[in-house]
């Protein structure tokens, strides 16, 4: 089947559910989170560990949004920290430790109103928001 044919009946297929009122679900927005100061991505495993590492495209560096929650798109697995500034990826548990607000560049804890940050040793954690640049995700 060509590409363009495809595209075209799931256009058709969408275009009838929506006629008969029954709605898409809206495609999944994934983002990759590039640390200003060292350029590296926000990664993670599948044993949870999280880092930042030289992007790669790779589904590991791809954090879907869920509300205020960041999933691992090839983990399916949240982001969360901690009030001793861990960071690791686990099941989601929709605990407030895995909810995380956008202020400027800036990822913010919920729980612990502390920033995301990172170091040129791929390291990733949270601290206390100093406007630093280690803090500021693209």
């Amino acid at each position: 089947m060509c590409k363009f044919h495809a595209v075209g009946r799931a256009a058709i297929v969408a275009a009838g559910l929506t006629m008969l009122g029954m709605s898409m679900p809206a495609a999944a927005v994934t983002n990759a989170f590039v640390n200003v100061s060292t350029g590296f991505c926000l990664d993670s495993n599948a044993e949870g560990k999280v880092y930042a590492i030289g992007c790669n495209g790779g589904n590991y560096q791809h954090w879907e949004s869920q509300g205020k929650r960041l999933v691992d798109a090839a983990t399916g697995k949240c982001l969360d920290s901690n009030a001793d500034g861990k960071v690791y990826a686990i099941a989601c548990n929709g605990g407030n430790y895995q909810n995380w607000d956008r202020s400027g560049k800036r990822l913010v804890n919920v729980s612990t109103g502390k920033c995301l940050d990172s170091n040129a040793a791929n390291e990733v954690y949270t601290l206390g928001c100093n406007g630093g640049n280690y803090q500021n995700w693209n």
